[in-house]
């Protein structure tokens, strides 16, 4: 889900006691909005109670429960764990598909088949600065495989990396050229922003809050260029 669950997750999430997990991305909405949506409660997850103490599960054993999560359920492998940890206990699973950034990045003209590997780039920390993302940006790129970049969310501390921080961290490493910045996709307020990464982490006021990634394209078919071309960073709000 996005903000919107389909048809069929309203239906089913009316009929259980529902939990939602927001830490693998962030909700676009209130949970007093969800809660209205549904016009029943929702108990928030914590990582540690999804990954860890999982009682949420010993529930399933003997009453219907739903787990909302952001996007389409089986792209993050904590879910895909969900699953076959649900059915070594003989708890039986329906999984309702959504939208997800993996469909949804098509809204800038590339094409989805010619992307590569996804990654993502986390927080530096005191004496964790990993760069082994872009040696994934690289390869694919090798490949004429355009790169998703996902960015770190630490949701405990409200702490969702913007295109800028993920952009000075690229160019860290080495990275200048081109970048496309994809904020809020699939809302109303999204935005789609093209050009060099050395003119775009100059800008401070576009990228609104979360969530956002970002894609670094290879080698461009003309039909893609054509149509990401609209995107193009004009210059006006440069920071």
């Amino acid at each position: 889900m996005n903000g919107d669950l389909t048809v069929k997750g309203m239906e089913i999430a009316k009929k259980c006691t529902v939990y939602l997990e927001s830490y693998t991305s962030f909700l676009p909405i209130s949970l007093s909005e969800l809660k209205n949506i549904l016009k029943k409660d929702i108990i928030l997850l914590t990582r540690k109670e999804v990954e860890e103490t999982q009682e949420f599960l010993n529930e399933a054993a003997h009453t219907d429960i739903a787990l909302l999560v952001m996007g389409d359920p089986l792209v993050a492998t904590t879910h895909t764990e969900l699953v076959i940890e649900a059915q070594k206990r003989a708890i039986k699973t329906e999984i309702i598909h959504n939208s997800s950034i993996y469909s949804a990045v098509g809204e800038t003209g590339l094409q989805i088949y010619k992307f590569g590997k996804t990654v993502t780039i986390p927080y530096p920390e005191e004496g964790y600065k990993p760069t082994s993302f872009y040696d994934t940006i690289l390869k694919n790129r090798e490949m004429g495989a355009h790169t998703l970049v996902l960015l770190d969310i630490q949701e405990e501390q409200n702490r969702y990396m913007n295109p800028r921080e993920a952009m000075e961290i690229l160019e860290h490493v080495g990275y200048t050229e081109d970048i496309i910045c994809v904020s809020r996709l699939g809302m109303r307020d999204q935005s789609i922003v093209y050009g060099q990464l050395i003119t775009l982490v100059k800008i401070t006021d576009v990228w609104g809050p979360p969530p956002h990634c970002l894609i670094i394209p290879a080698s461009l078919h003309f039909k893609e260029t054509e149509y990401v071309e609209k995107f193009r960073w004009k210059g006006e709000h440069d920071g």
